[in-house]
């Protein structure tokens, strides 16, 4: 199809508040607990005015143990693409069902939408720090959050926009130009706010670091490890016409996995450097909607398709980093480091996602490469130096 050129600017001006307010600091309750808030007003040439803010509070009860709380209006502004695309057009067939279904030729153009809103989400965060004085080196964290978004930014094809219209939406109607007769001539394929999202998860955080001292008198150098986990427990999305579907776990797309995770082992003893990092995803599904059996199985429908597997194998790498300084910039005001790093030590293949009885074009992999690695060992070497 022909292209228009890209035309297009907006202005932003905002102004903010911020400020930490001390509640109570050294008494019989609280080591500490203080107060975070902010307010920022924003607006766009675009969409206009909008709030923003935050409420935060932290509270240590004793210094080894520290809860914080936050509540959030937070916001997306379209981007330069989603609101200035330039058109690109196309002519199919699509059905008008305000006359009867008949078929209709018409004219599509794929563009930006300059009436589109800021996306705006609501978003609570809880968690608790862990520094215990009786394990010196020690912290670990846990964050549990919740992400609700409303207006979220999205596009659908011509005959959803059609679709929408007829059921009452006169968002979607704006989009659809009739002629004289009353029949649909041209659609406007652009994205627009309509979409709902809720993610919700948690972060699981855990370092240790020592020096080998402390062990023996007769081992140098510092030990340090650190795990980092999040499970996904929620990310939902609707559009107001399919059934919604919880694709936590559906390794097939874009997921996101159950688990997602990363451990690394670190010893320094100047000049030499050894991280030893391993990570990877948890085991899911092509589809949570999928329906798994082999006999006596329900009619397979197109929200609900009948599957004799819908397993998705994990995956776990790992990964080693080494480094050598023969020089070191604090005493001698110049330093230079000698680096190999080694990704996916054990060539480790990943796992194979089938894509359907459409296949897939040959120059692409039979697999996600969201998720897996599809390079296998590779290596990276090289001298960084300061002057």
């Amino acid at each position: 199809g022909t292209q228009a050129p890209i035309l297009g600017s907006y202005n932003v001006t905002e102004g903010f508040v911020e400020t930490v307010v001390p509640l109570a600091k050294d008494t019989a309750w609280a080591r500490s607990f203080d107060l975070n808030a902010a307010v920022r007003a924003t607006s766009y040439s675009t969409s206009g005015y909008v709030t923003t803010w935050k409420v935060g509070a932290t509270y240590a009860p004793i210094d080894d143990l520290r809860f914080r709380a936050t509540r959030s209006r937070d916001i997306r502004a379209p981007n330069r693409s989603e609101l200035f695309a330039s058109a690109v057009y196309n002519s199919s067939v699509i059905t008008d069902p305000f006359r009867n279904n008949a078929s209709v030729f018409y004219q599509g153009s794929t563009n930006g939408n300059i009436n589109l809103k800021p996306e705006e989400a609501d978003t609570t965060g809880l968690g608790v720090v862990l520094n215990p004085g009786f394990f010196p080196g020690f912290q670990a964290s846990f964050d549990y959050y919740n992400i609700d978004i409303t207006g979220a930014i999205g596009s659908v094809g011509a005959q959803a926009v059609v679709d929408r219209c007829y059921a009452g939406n006169q968002t979607f109607c704006a989009a659809v130009t009739r002629d004289a007769t009353g029949a649909i001539y041209q659609v406007f394929i652009q994205p627009f706010n309509f979409l709902s999202q809720i993610a919700r998860g948690y972060d699981i955080e855990a370092s240790y670091r020592t020096p080998l001292a402390a062990i023996s008198s007769d081992l140098g150098g510092d030990l340090t490890l650190r795990f980092l986990a999040t499970h996904y427990l929620k990310n939902y999305s609707s559009n107001g016409v399919n059934i919604p579907t919880d694709t936590v776990g559906t390794n097939s797309g874009n997921g996101p996995p159950n688990w997602r995770y990363l451990a690394t082992l670190s010893y320094s003893n100047d000049p030499i450097s050894v991280t030893l990092t391993g990570r990877g995803i948890s085991a899911g599904l092509y589809n949570n909607a999928n329906i798994e059996c082999t006999s006596g199985c329900p009619v397979s429908t197109s929200d609900h398709i009948t599957v004799n597997n819908n397993h998705i194998d994990g995956a776990f790498y790992l990964d080693l980093a080494l480094s050598y300084k023969w020089t070191n910039a604090a005493t001698d005001g110049y330093g230079v480091e000698t680096f190999l790093n080694i990704q996916n030590i054990a060539n480790k293949d990943p796992a194979i996602v089938a894509h359907g009885p459409a296949g897939v074009a040959w120059a692409l992999t039979t697999t996600n490469a969201t998720f897996y690695d599809v390079m296998g060992r590779r290596f990276h070497a090289g001298v960084r130096f300061k002057m």
